[in-house]
């Protein structure tokens, strides 16, 4: 079913049309009932008209000008039989149907009930009178019948009626649905039209009001613009970044080694190569940040997965700690005893706090001290990473933070470490800090807790 709008007429004509047949048995019933009714107070209005016609005329048969009159106000052929005290036959019609057994017929109670006369389904009234007259004295019954063509024509009619009133209604109803999911749907076809009125680089959000039914659909729909626009912006930042970044280590290269192609001894070269080696793994490692970077804007929840964070802390420490060692600086883990469960990107977060360390390893003097610590309060987890090296203000802190930003610290590096970590933390809702600490200074990754 691909129509919306096929599918909600189905939807509401369907129990409608269900509604309508319960309503169409109920009005044919109705109908027989109301035509039974009105046949059996006819027939016994004819019934008691030939009572009082046999009571004046001392048991003589109706007269043919009374028998047309009621046959013709009953509309169908017309019997009657009268029988006297202890059943002798007065007079009328012989072979009258039978009463059923299982009824019983009470003086002055009208009784009715179908049965068959000369082969054709007749309905019977019947009635006992307790009379006092000369020819007549006793109980007396008066049976009289006519066929049912009349009142099955009378149900007919009725029915057929109340069938094409409500036939008529569904009709107007089902106008009426169609006009009202034309209208009702109008803001889809208007969101139809806006999207594509768009150019595939227009990706502003949609500003148009919408029925609250709809905006849960624009609404995603601009957030998806938004991812959409963020990945756009990410990926035009990394290519100019990349492009401007890795220009001067590709034009070294070329330089050093075409220096080397002129050497004279075989120690230049070996030195002219070593200095190419030293300027593609630098480039090689801030290629790598820069993805990681990128990565880090375009996460999202598919990405994500349950973790323990404390493990995470171990082995990141436990890899930077050659580095620390090879500098005689001190590296320690403290917090990081009991299993703390964190849904986000694993491996990202690893490159965040990999890359606190390696600027706390690489801008401290030797024999410096570097403490990590995990620390947890009611709704935050804090990762930080303190060394004993010189303070900065928030002003420099903000600078140190922007894209290749190394400031004149006379060390080697891409100034993208504390850039990624930024971006990290703030791609799993939370952020990067600075604190002051007794000892030096201490970096914090805040992190909300889930």
């Amino acid at each position: 079913m691909k129509s919306i709008r096929l599918r909600l007429m189905l939807w509401l004509l369907f129990p409608l049309c269900g509604i309508a047949a319960i309503v169409s048995l109920e009005t044919f019933y109705s109908a027989r009932k109301v035509s039974n009714e009105l046949s059996d107070k006819t027939l016994l209005a004819a019934t008691l008209t030939i009572l009082e016609n046999v009571i004046s005329s001392n048991g003589s048969l109706l007269a043919d000008a009374t028998l047309d009159t009621l046959t013709e106000n009953l509309g169908d052929r017309f019997f009657y039989h009268v029988r006297g005290p202890d059943g002798a036959f007065v007079t009328g019609y012989v072979g009258y149907p039978r009463l059923p057994s299982d009824r019983v017929l009470k003086i002055g109670e009208p009784l009715f009930y179908d049965g068959v006369h000369l082969g054709e389904t007749v309905r019977v009234a019947q009635l006992q009178r307790d009379l006092t007259n000369r020819e007549l004295n006793g109980v007396t019954t008066i049976t009289a019948w006519q066929r049912i063509t009349q009142r099955s024509t009378l149900t007919l009619s009725l029915f057929t009626r109340s069938l094409f009133r409500l036939l008529l209604l569904v009709l107007a109803a089902a106008a009426i649905v169609w006009f009202a999911i034309r209208i009702g749907l109008r803001p889809l076809v208007q969101l139809q039209s806006a999207i594509d009125r768009r150019t595939p680089y227009d990706l502003t959000p949609i500003k148009r009001a919408m029925p609250q039914e709809v905006a849960g659909i624009v609404r995603s729909m601009n957030e998806l613009f938004a991812r959409v626009a963020r990945s756009k912006s990410n990926r035009e930042r990394f290519i100019g970044d990349a492009a401007h970044q890795l220009r001067n280590p590709i034009a070294a290269i070329k330089v050093q080694a075409e220096a080397a192609l002129q050497s004279r001894t075989k120690n230049d070269m070996r030195s002219g190569l070593q200095q190419i080696i030293d300027v593609s793994n630098s480039s090689n490692h801030m290629i790598n940040q820069m993805l990681s970077g990128a990565t880090a804007h375009a996460m999202d929840r598919s990405q994500e997965s349950s973790f323990d964070l404390s493990k995470l802390l171990e082995r990141t420490v436990a890899q930077s700690a050659p580095a620390a060692f090879a500098k005689d600086q001190e590296i320690s883990l403290d917090g990081a005893t009991i299993p703390i469960h964190f849904t986000g990107n694993e491996t990202l977060l690893k490159e965040a706090v990999g890359n606190l360390i390696d600027n706390a390893i690489r801008y401290n003097a030797e024999k410096a001290r570097i403490d990590v610590q995990l620390e947890q309060s009611a709704k935050s987890l804090a990762i930080s990473v303190q060394d004993t090296g010189p303070k900065f203000s928030e002003e420099e802190f903000l600078q140190f933070t922007q894209p290749f930003f190394t400031g004149d610290t006379g060390q080697s590096g891409s100034g993208l470490g504390l850039s990624i970590a930024k971006d990290i933390a703030k791609s799993h809702g939370g952020y990067l800090k600075t604190e002051e600490r007794q000892d030096g200074k201490a970096i914090c990754i805040i992190l909300p807790k889930h």
